[in-house]
């Protein structure tokens, strides 16, 4: 009898150790795959980009990102160019890992909920090493845009680039801008007293002291810095300053970008033109009741516009159903309407309000998983749905998630304002 017991107790030994090894192996190969997986994402966006198949659990040296030793100067533009490479990599190598992250979470939490408990620990081991790779990633980060900012600045200080009769810009000038892939930034700038342009969405751009050339790649690299991920910028330049107002139309409410918008010379703007180039709008607004309004023979007229019907191409014949051509003056008022929000309350580890996309189908189990899942105590047979009815009462609407999770029964998908409410179990001791 001792013998058999020894021996159950070796070979229990055993297996823990094969188990341990098993486990360090799969977190292993996580590791390597993330980084690879990201260069593989990031060369298909660029195809013309190689692939740097770095070696997973190699320290990124000052050659692999374009750093040289200390003291050593950086000079010309392809090493500055192969940092700004470098850094692009590894900001798609961040993303990768925080999409990785944002999956196996919402793994885990199924798992949990349906109480497998290794499989959920298994996840968020998966987790943390990817949290790990993500502050390192970030760590060379900050180092690589340090540099790029050093030989920028060297740049400008000394003039690199200038060719013979090619001049620098000045304070007071024009510069119209074009970028390729988003034309609501394409636009007049003046060059301010301080020696910058402000643009929409990303605030002041230095440009003065630079070639045309330089302020070409530093509005490029100030775009794919917040707004897009390529930029391909041209600007052309005009001798001495323009102080003629022109014609200006009136953007207020919930455009991106609020602000008096320019109209350029020799067009005729229209409502989904202007709305379209002055830089789009914000998640909120309410397309089927945009506003026009002008002064006509000296009152005051206002018109609604369903520019989502138009957008739609749903045109109708005559009336305000078609694009409107606006004048100098005209006020555009774009008003915030329903958010399609559904809330979640109760016995979920965070309760509040979650917004519905355009085409989305929430259901009350992903409304649950949204929330982080179900709290201690919860009751999963007794969750119901509050929603409101066309006569102003409220409807209670019942749902067993125990039988969703088993698949004998549907879920129910959401609509707009609706309430999920998760109670506590009846004996929660």
């Amino acid at each position: 009898m001792l013998n058999l017991l020894k021996t159950n107790r070796i070979l229990s030994s055993v297996f823990a150790a094969l188990l341990l090894a098993h486990a360090n192996l799969v977190i292993a190969q996580n590791e390597q795959k993330a980084p690879v997986a990201a260069e593989v994402a990031a060369a298909a966006a660029d195809p013309g980009k190689p692939v740097n198949f770095r070696a997973p659990n190699a320290t990124l040296k000052s050659s692999d990102s374009g750093l040289e030793a200390e003291g050593t100067p950086i000079a010309g533009g392809s090493d500055l160019e192969s940092l700004i490479d470098r850094r692009d990599s590894l900001e798609a190598e961040i993303r990768y890992s925080q999409n990785r992250i944002e999956a196996d979470r919402k793994r885990a939490q199924v798992h949990q909920s349906l109480n497998q408990a290794e499989e959920a620990e298994r996840l968020l081991t998966q987790i943390r090493d990817a949290e790990g790779r993500i502050r390192a990633n970030r760590a060379q980060l900050a180092q690589i845009e340090d540099e790029v900012n050093r030989l920028q600045s060297n740049t400008s200080e000394r003039g690199q680039g200038l060719t013979m009769g090619e001049e620098v810009i000045l304070p007071g000038e024009n510069l119209e801008v074009i970028v390729n892939e988003d034309a609501g930034f394409n636009n007049r700038y003046v060059v301010r007293r301080g020696g910058y342009i402000i643009m929409p969405g990303i605030g002041r751009v230095s440009v003065a002291g630079k070639t045309v050339t330089q302020a070409e790649r530093d509005i490029s690299h100030a775009l794919r810095q917040t707004q897009l991920k390529r930029a391909t910028v041209t600007v052309e330049r005009f001798q001495g300053v323009s102080d003629e107002p022109g014609a200006v139309i009136y953007l207020a409410g919930e455009f991106r970008n609020p602000r008096p918008f320019k109209i350029p010379a020799g067009t005729s703007p229209t409502l989904i033109s202007v709305m379209l180039s002055s830089g789009g709008w914000t998640d909120r607004a309410d397309l089927t009741r945009v506003k026009i309004m002008r002064v006509a023979r000296n009152k005051p007229v206002a018109d609604e516009v369903n520019v989502k019907r138009i957008l739609d191409g749903n045109i109708g014949a005559g009336g305000l159903g078609a694009d409107i051509t606006l004048t100098e003056g005209d006020v555009i008022v774009l008003p915030s309407g329903s958010l399609n929000l559904v809330y979640v309350t109760g016995r979920v580890k965070r309760p509040g309000s979650y917004r519905i996309t355009e085409g989305e189908k929430l259901t009350v189990y992903g409304a649950v998983l949204q929330s982080g899942g179900f709290d201690h105590f919860a009751s999963l047979s007794r969750i119901h749905i509050l929603r409101a009815m066309p006569d102003g009462t409220k409807a209670k609407i019942p749902v067993d998630i125990k039988e969703v999770q088993r698949g004998r029964k549907p879920d129910v998908i959401l609509q707009a304002n609706d309430i999920v409410v998760v109670p506590e179990k009846w004996f929660s001791w």
